[in-house]
């Protein structure tokens, strides 16, 4: 009604339809999810890489959908050079979500450079994916190696290193590269494979992508605690100082019952000592021949097992024996007691049960 309206008036229709494909729907999707990530993660400082990256995602998709569709009348591809942004762009989100005190500097943008140099050469699309597929790997490997340093500073730093771990962006990144991986078999296939299949496939892909970014987001958000401090601490050598130090601490530790408090830190017990944090964490690296979270965390499952003994306790559920003795949650009483123990806790009170 409304097209015949504008044709009788002799004007332009205000609105032209375009025949949209079901990954055009997706895209559609990804584009929303992103900016909506965007509002929910960009009042925090520390989520604001996050922020850049899922704008950068968000105006691929819109290129997407447009270089699909026709939307701009564009004459000029825009995606391929995106591949190059990639990588810095989520390497900016793993900086600033580990780093605390990190600031944007101008020369970050340097590491978009290579992206801009790309983009009036997209039309060797090959050559620019494959330079971008490798700008990918150098900035996986380089995040890998982050948030594995992350991951130990916050184990030999605080006990509520398991709250602070962010092992779901490791496992979010293996299947990022999967999926780049599959996508490149997929562009290497098009002259093999029916355009069914290979439609199929493209739209396989988005909808992967999309769950996993919703993933992302829903995951950053939820993320309970972020270590502070992150490449502060420097390595320690073994000596006779330190496992003189490390007694002393143990025993002030074990006296004061400090291990009970929940989340305490490397930084809490050097302050109860009136020492150095990279003293103390020295002495108890060297001294336990483990990192202050498993040290802390082995002294509470002791404390646990000792309880369990007692007939006051019996009644007592093992999730609150755990809490009483300074666990923060189910999830990180039974990984720390089955890392030590090589049982669960339920496992190790039947067994207890049983040979009573």
């Amino acid at each position: 009604m409304l097209s015949s309206l504008y044709t009788s008036i002799n004007m332009e229709p205000l609105i032209t339809s375009y025949a949209l494909r079901p990954v055009n729907l997706v895209e559609i999707a990804m584009f929303a999810v992103c900016l909506l990530g965007v509002i929910i993660t960009w009042p925090n400082p520390r989520f604001r890489g996050l922020g850049v990256f899922l704008i950068t995602q968000a105006t691929l998709m819109l290129f997407n959908f447009s270089e699909e569709t026709g939307l701009f009348g564009q004459n000029h591809l825009v995606t391929p050079a995106f591949t190059l942004l990639t990588g810095p762009v989520f390497y900016f989100f793993v900086r600033h979500l580990v780093f605390d005190k990190h600031r944007w500097r101008k020369i970050d943008f340097l590491h978009l450079l290579p992206a801009c140099v790309a983009l009036p050469f997209t039309a060797d699309t090959a050559v620019v994916i494959a330079a971008g597929s490798g700008s990918l790997i150098c900035y996986g490997i380089y995040c890998y190696r982050i948030l594995l340093d992350y991951s130990q500073q916050a184990m030999q730093s605080s006990s509520a290193a398991d709250d602070m771990s962010l092992n779901w962006i490791r496992s979010g990144m293996i299947l990022f590269a999967l999926l780049g991986l599959t996508d490149l078999v997929r562009l290497n296939l098009q002259s093999v494979l029916s355009y069914e299949i290979l439609n199929t496939w493209y739209l396989l892909h988005h909808v992967l992508v999309l769950i996993l970014f919703g993933a992302l987001i829903v995951f950053t958000v939820k993320q309970p605690l972020l270590f502070n401090g992150f490449g502060q601490n420097e390595p320690v050598t073994n000596s006779s100082i330190e496992q003189d130090l490390f007694r002393q601490i143990d025993k002030e530790v074990k006296e004061h019952e400090w291990h009970l408090i929940p989340r305490i830190s490397v930084g809490d017990v050097a302050d109860k000592l009136g020492l150095g944090i990279k003293d103390v964490s020295g002495a108890i690296n060297v001294g336990s021949e483990r990192n202050f979270c498993d040290y802390i965390n082995a002294l509470r499952i002791d404390e646990v097992k000792r309880r369990l003994e007692l007939s006051r306790y019996q009644d007592q559920t093992l999730l609150g024996v755990a809490l009483d003795c300074g666990f923060n949650s189910k999830t990180s009483f039974n990984s720390a007691f089955k890392k030590l123990e090589g049982c669960t806790p339920s496992q190790y009170r039947k067994t207890r049960q049983e040979t009573a």
